[in-house]
């Protein structure tokens, strides 16, 4: 992502929506360069707490981490973050679309933020997460009908599936 496509991507996005930028051990410089375009900042990389702490301080944004889950040692590595971020997400160890780790984890957990679970999520399967009483899903190939090319008649379906 170029400065330029994310300008060009938010450009027509309602206010009352929320822009997220996904980042992986981004750098400040081209945060700088994003940042107006953004709302939150979605953190898939190696971020520690000090690092948290300095992008929250220096672009005063929301800020989403992404916590790869293999097991429940490392779904519990979430503690160290609920001081620091607005939202939790947690994700299968690649985060990969179409990899998913075994929700019963979290209902080990006590989880006071609100999170996110992703990991390929469809359909098929979105009434069990929701029994773990996420905030939201992070939906992606369970709505693609070719990988990459989402398709408004499955994105149709799977909100009809959430919403009943």
């Amino acid at each position: 992502l170029t400065p330029e496509q994310a300008k060009e991507l938010t450009k027509n996005i309602p206010q009352n929506v929320k822009r997220i930028a996904v980042l992986v051990n981004a750098k400040d410089e081209f945060i700088e360069q994003i940042k107006d375009y953004f709302d939150c900042f979605q953190l898939h990389g190696h971020e520690d707490v000090k690092r948290i702490k300095e992008l929250k301080q220096k672009f005063n944004k929301g800020i989403i981490k992404a916590i790869r889950v293999t097991d429940e040692a490392s779904a519990r590595t979430f503690s160290q973050f609920e001081d620091e971020v607005d939202m939790l997400i947690f994700d299968s160890p690649a985060m990969e679309k179409t990899a998913k780790f075994d929700w019963q984890i979290l209902s080990k957990l006590k989880i006071t933020k609100p999170y996110l679970i992703a990991g390929s999520i469809n359909i098929n399967n979105v009434d069990e997460i929701l029994n773990y009483n996420p905030t939201g899903v992070d939906v992606s190939a369970g709505v693609e009908s070719s990988v990459g090319i989402k398709s408004n008649e499955k994105i149709i379906e799977f909100l009809d599936k959430v919403k009943s």
